[in-house]
């Protein structure tokens, strides 16, 4: 095998992990979005529920939300990787994200990445209920129009 030959094997072999790690990934942070999904779907549904169900309920959402931001930041971060960037904080990634027009709305992903930040130092009942219900009303639709966008331009 000539060093040309090599090299258009290495580059293809470099190519399928970074397709494979994606495809990971991605899959992993849709299965996150349903799980969030479904759990606002049955808080949505609830008739008369007492304050601890209520606490319960908005505290996974939060939660799934967090983990699903993180993943979707290192989607992108791997993703960017695969094509020569080096992107190694959410913020970064979500400006190139924009750049490349994977994410829409501005300010909605400042929010999320903000509201991401200060969930875990907010204290106050209030704050959480906002930030929950930013999650539900506007947060949730943004991820998966991005998860959307994301799958139809990669894979």
């Amino acid at each position: 095998m000539r060093l040309k030959e090599k090299a258009v094997d290495v580059v293809e072999k470099d190519t399928d992990k970074y397709d494979e790690s994606l495809r990971l990934s991605y899959n992993h942070a849709n299965r996150m979005l349903i799980h969030l999904k479904n759990i606002i779907d049955n808080y949505e549904r609830l008739e008369n529920p007492d304050d601890i169900t209520l606490e319960v309920y908005r505290d996974s959402i939060i939660k799934k939300y967090e983990m699903l931001e993180d993943l979707l930041w290192k989607l992108l971060s791997k993703y960017f990787k695969s094509t020569g960037l080096n992107l190694n904080n959410p913020r970064s990634c979500y400006k190139q994200a924009f750049k490349e027009g994977l994410l829409v709305d501005v300010e909605v992903w400042d929010e999320i990445l903000l509201s991401r930040n200060a969930a875990s130092h907010v204290y106050n009942e209030e704050d959480y209920e906002k930030i929950k219900d930013n999650i539900v009303q506007k947060y949730v639709q943004a991820m998966e129009d991005f998860l959307h966008e994301f799958r139809e331009r990669v894979f």
